[in-house]
């Protein structure tokens, strides 16, 4: 399941040809009359970066990066199999939700890599329900996601990756991921129970139950007040 090239992937033994992606990609970056062409080249060479820092030996394919307008609640999607068109890998990054930082994009845009990730190597849910798996690639990223694919808190390695290309990332949690864009609240409503591991990383979770580990220290996250350090 190594990529052969750009244009060619393995896909449980078949060798499947994605030069239709790479000239979608061309024709993007090359667009000069098109407002959004040097965001597209931007993520593009993102897919590349998190292909070698993130996926390493497990890459995904180069994706057909679209931005149309979706529903106001969906920041972005994977197209599992192909689309209108009959391309395949195609992630679409909501045309309405443009004017967030970058640093922000950045983590929706590796979130759909991820279901792409998940769709060649791993075993993707049957629904729009994000599985234990596709929680734990993405923790092991660094993002704290839930099932309904919401982003908690970003961390490293992803916080350091972004740093070290030169991304500023702001203050306060990331609520990206593909059902709801960020929303704000009145300070002190919020009822999502704070959850720590050992080391000091946190999330903010609006459920009962939060069965993950921490991608530094390896350390479950607990409730806020039941965490205790061993270092």
């Amino acid at each position: 399941m190594k990529p052969l090239s750009q244009a060619v992937f393995f896909v449980e033994g078949v060798v499947m040809n994605y030069s239709i992606n790479q000239a979608i990609k061309d024709n993007e970056i090359t667009a000069v009359d098109w407002e959004l062409s040097e965001l597209a080249k931007e993520l593009y060479d993102w897919v590349d970066t998190f292909n070698i820092e993130l996926f390493k030996n497990q890459k995904v394919p180069v994706p057909a990066i679209s931005f149309e307008k979706t529903r106001v609640s969906s920041l972005g999607h994977y197209v599992i199999g192909r689309n209108a068109f009959g391309v395949s890998e195609n992630i679409n990054i909501n045309r309405i939700h443009l004017k967030r930082p970058i640093w922000d994009i950045l983590a929706t845009l590796l979130h759909e890599l991820s279901h792409s990730w998940q769709y060649i190597h791993g075993k993707p849910s049957k629904s729009w329900y994000h599985n234990h798996e596709f929680q734990q690639k993405m923790l092991s990223f660094g993002i704290v996601t839930d099932p309904k694919g919401f982003h908690h808190s970003i961390n490293k390695p992803f916080t350091m990756l972004l740093q070290e290309k030169g991304v500023i990332i702001g203050s306060g949690e990331n609520q990206g991921g593909i059902l709801t864009p960020p929303t704000s609240q009145p300070k002190g409503s919020s009822k999502l129970k704070k959850w720590t591991c050992a080391c000091g990383q946190s999330a903010r979770i609006g459920r009962k139950e939060f069965n993950a580990i921490c991608p530094i220290c390896w350390s479950m996250f607990k409730p806020d007040r039941q965490v205790t350090s061993n270092r």
